[in-house]
Parts: C-alpha cells; sequence; structure tokens
C-alpha cells in the first residue's frame, strides 16, 4: 500500500497542509496579541465616542458653567452603556468620570500618565490612550474631549484580556469545524494533481510499452514529452541502442552458427554413413559409430532449430500460407505413432471437414514437434489425445497426454530456448533427452501465424498444449 504514488502525495500534502495550519495558528497566536489589542482600544473608544455623541450638552447663561448632577447621571448611564459592551466585566473593573468631577483613584489615574492618540470613528471626536499601573492593578485609561471638558473612562486590562480570549476561543472552534473540508480539499487536490503527474507518466508508458527489440530503429521523440523528462528520454533510447545492437549481435550469431555448422555436419554425417556400412555388425566399433551418428543428426538438428528460430527473430518467418485440411495431416500422424508406439493410446477429434490456413512446413514441424514431445513424455500404457475445436474465424488446437514428470512444477518456462525439464514424477522415472528447442520453436510458428500457444496442466497428471489458428475461408 505504502508503495502507491497517490497515498504518499497525499500523506506529503496532508503534512504540509497541516504544518501551515499549525505554524499560522501559532505564530497568530503569539504574535497578534499586540495589534488585537489595539483594535479592541480603537473599538472601545469609538464605542463610547459614539455614546457621548448622543448626549446632550450640559451648559447654563453666557458662561456655560457644567451642571454637576446632570453630569453623574450621564456618567452613570456611560457606566451602565459600558458595562453592556463588556458583558464579562464586574462594577468594579469600569469606571466612567467627567473632568469636571473625579475621586481620588481616578485623579491618579490621570495624573502623569503618559498618553498616546487613539483612533475614532466617530467624526470630531479626539481620543487618547493611557496604559496606568495603580495598586498593582493595570489599567487601561481612555480620554475624549469635548467643549465642556473632557470624559475619561477606566477598564482593567484583565478585561480585555478575558474578550481576546474569547475572540480566540471562538476562532478555535471556527478552524477545527473546518478540518474536515480541510482534509476533503486535500484529497480532492491530490487526485488532481496525482492524476496531472501522472498522465506524463502514462504518456511515458504507453510509448516504453511500443518499443519492440526486433524491429530497427525504434526510438523516442523527445519533443512528444515534457522537459523534465527529456533527459530520461534521452537515456532510454541510448538503452535501446545498446540493447538492440546486442540483440541483433546474438541473433546474427545464432544464424551464422548455425549455416556454419550445418556444412560440416553434413560432411561428418556422410562419413559416419560409409562407416558404418563397412564396419561389421555387431562390433564394438559400428555401436561406437552408431552413438555418433545419432549425436550429429541430434546437432543438426539443433543447428536447424537454432536458424529457424534466428529467423523469426529476425523479423518472422516468410510464410506460404495456403488451406491445409487438418484431418490429413493428422491422420497421417495418427498412423505414424500407433505403428511405431504399440503402448500407447492414439485419439483423435477433429471435425473432418475443417481447413486452417497455414504453412504447410512450418505446420507440419509444429505439430510434429509437440507430438513426438508428447509421445517422448507419455508412459507405456499412457494415451494421447488430439482435438480441434471451431470458434467463429479461429481453429483451437489442443495436443493433450498423461505423462510422469511432475505436473505441479511445470510452468511457462517449457517456452523458453534450452530450458529442459528434468524433473518426474518418481525418481525411478528417466527423463527423455531433449535440446531444449522445440516448443520455443513451436511459439513462435503460432506466433507467426498470428495465434498463440499456451500451457495447461490438469488433473490425473495431464499436460495440453492448446494453440490457436486461422480458419482458410
Amino acid at each position: 500500500m505504502f508503495r502507491s504514488f497517490r497515498l504518499k502525495f497525499f500523506l506529503l500534502f496532508t503534512v504540509i497542509i497541516v504544518f501551515f495550519a499549525v505554524v499560522t495558528r501559532v505564530t497568530v497566536r503569539f504574535s497578534s496579541g499586540k495589534p488585537l489589542h489595539e483594535v479592541f482600544y480603537d473599538n472601545s473608544a469609538s464605542f463610547v465616542a459614539l455614546q457621548i455623541e448622543e448626549l446632550p450638552m450640559l451648559q447654563t447663561g453666557p458662561a456655560k458653567e457644567v451642571w454637576s448632577e446632570p453630569l453623574q447621571r450621564q456618567a452613570e448611564g456611560l457606566h451602565a452603556d459600558l458595562a453592556k459592551y463588556f458583558s464579562k466585566a464586574q462594577d468594579a473593573d469600569l469606571q466612567v468620570w467627567h473632568s469636571s468631577f473625579s475621586n481620588a483613584q481616578q485623579t491618579a489615574l490621570v495624573k502623569n500618565s503618559a498618553w498616546r492618540s487613539v483612533r475614532t470613528e466617530v467624526p470630531g471626536f479626539e481620543g487618547r490612550l493611557a496604559e496606568v499601573q495603580l495598586d498593582g492593578i493595570h489599567w487601561v485609561v481612555f480620554e475624549t474631549q469635548q467643549s465642556n471638558g473632557s470624559w475619561y473612562w477606566a477598564v482593567k486590562a484583565s478585561v480585555f484580556e478575558q474578550e481576546f480570549e474569547t475572540i480566540m476561543s471562538s476562532r478555535e472552534k471556527v478552524v477545527n469545524s473546518m478540518w474536515p473540508l480541510l482534509v476533503l480539499y486535500i484529497f480532492l487536490c491530490t487526485l488532481f494533481l496525482s492524476s496531472w503527474v501522472m498522465r506524463s507518466l502514462r504518456h511515458l508508458q504507453s510509448q516504453f510499452s511500443s518499443i519492440e527489440l526486433g524491429q530497427k530503429n525504434q526510438m523516442l521523440d523527445e519533443s512528444k514529452f515534457d522537459f523534465e523528462f527529456v533527459r530520461f528520454v534521452q537515456y532510454f533510447n541510448q538503452l535501446i541502442l545498446r540493447l538492440q545492437k546486442n540483440y541483433d549481435q546474438a541473433a546474427r550469431f545464432s544464424s551464422d552458427a548455425a549455416h556454419e555448422l550445418r556444412t560440416p555436419l553434413t560432411v561428418i554425417r556422410g562419413n559416419l554413413k560409409r562407416l558404418l556400412n563397412r564396419s561389421k555388425d555387431g562390433s564394438v566399433e559400428q555401436l561406437q559409430l552408431s552413438m555418433l551418428s545419432d549425436e550429429v543428426e541430434r546437432l543438426i538438428s539443433v543447428t536447424h532449430k537454432l536458424l529457424q528460430l534466428s529467423q523469426a527473430d529476425g523479423g518472422g518467418f516468410q510464410l506460404d500460407l495456403q488451406s491445409i485440411k487438418l484431418i490429413d495431416v493428422l491422420g497421417v500422424l495418427q498412423e505414424d505413432v500407433m505403428s511405431l508406439t504399440a503402448g500407447i493410446q492414439f485419439h483423435l477429434n477433429v471435425p473432418t471437414n475443417v481447413c486452417i490456413e497455414a504453412d504447410p512446413n512450418l505446420f507440419q514441424q509444429f505439430i510434429n514437434n509437440l507430438v513426438s514431445n508428447a509421445v517422448k513424455y507419455t508412459p507405456a500404457d499412457g494415451h494421447i489425445d488430439i482435438q480441434a475445436v471451431v470458434t467463429q474465424s479461429e481453429l483451437t488446437l489442443s495436443v493433450s497426454n498423461n505423462t510422469y514428470l511432475d505436473v505441479a512444477q511445470l510452468d511457462d518456462r517449457v517456452f523458453e530456448r534450452f530450458y529442459r525439464f528434468i524433473e518426474a514424477e518418481s525418481a525411478e522415472k528417466s527423463v527423455a533427452k531433449g535440446d531444449g528447442l522445440g516448443l520455443s520453436l513451436c511459439k513462435e510458428i503460432v506466433k507467426a501465424h498470428g495465434g498463440q500457444l499456451s500451457l495447461q496442466t490438469g488433473p490425473d497428471q495431464r499436460v495440453t498444449f492448446v494453440s490457436t489458428w486461422p480458419v482458410a475461408p
């Protein structure tokens, strides 16, 4: 599961987003305290200035003497409004007074204070602010000036801290409620971005899979890929060139070796036959010459198969397609097998009027290889079955036999060149000799005709080779 590119991308994207969110929250928490306090101060000053603006201007006669008692009632009203604004504050946490009257504590809060301007949203009202430490209590004192004097109001700094914590807690709740949406956002972004990235990789993969070593001059066009993949494509093209060169050399070596060996082997075979004819019947020399002749015949067979395989590697066989009546070829083969192997039963189940379109020589070699292979690995009391089934424009031909081999260990490796399966079901059984090229050649012949050859194993120690062939029109 952890080999998934999308999963890795999702985890990486999640870590980045979560890390950014945590850093942002910590930064806001510990670095935005002062700016937020200033905003609180400005909003509070604007609120009180708005309330003062609505108060009636109190004055008497030309001297504009301020009425003390009405101002005290206005101060009480402002105190009540301020208590509503700071809902968590107690009465002792708030103080409001006018410059015309004040007690000792209020006078001390204003005296020798370091004032700074504060912004209000009410036109014509100028405000000032001072932070005062009095009797161990931190106060925030505001002043709003009018023509008949100044209004002062003080709030304990702890009240602002409570408001600050309330806002931050609300923000935390909002952010926490957004986590599911954030996860969904990360998931959708992962799908989109990974699909966008994988599109280039899938294009690269499809181009790679189109390369066949058997075909020359197959290279990837660098202009069809993103700039980031150009170096990789260049390396791949160089690798393909080297592989094609090695492939051509190997194929040429097999062809050249097979051609070079045919002539001396033919000469040796002819001389061995003459020596066999001259040797005394039953002599040691005749037995040794006979063994040498068998080995030479096997070498000639191997070189012939190698030559055919090199032809297949070089671009396929030159097919001479003809209509072949299947029952005629297999009928003759059945007679030969039954005459040479008395103990093995041979069953043929082929429609009499079915014809396939194939090269006669190659098909004859194909069926001979399969049947001889079946005879070689079938016990004396075994049986071989050949069956043909026609489906639309294709014929399925199967050659099946029971065997003394350990079928549980058989797999597609039998089609590899020079591979020989040597494990018998019982140690008492001897495995027949072979060159390991017959089944490889059979697979190439079927492939050249546009079909497939596969191996199937079943119960009762049965081995079946299934091939497909085009039906003649």
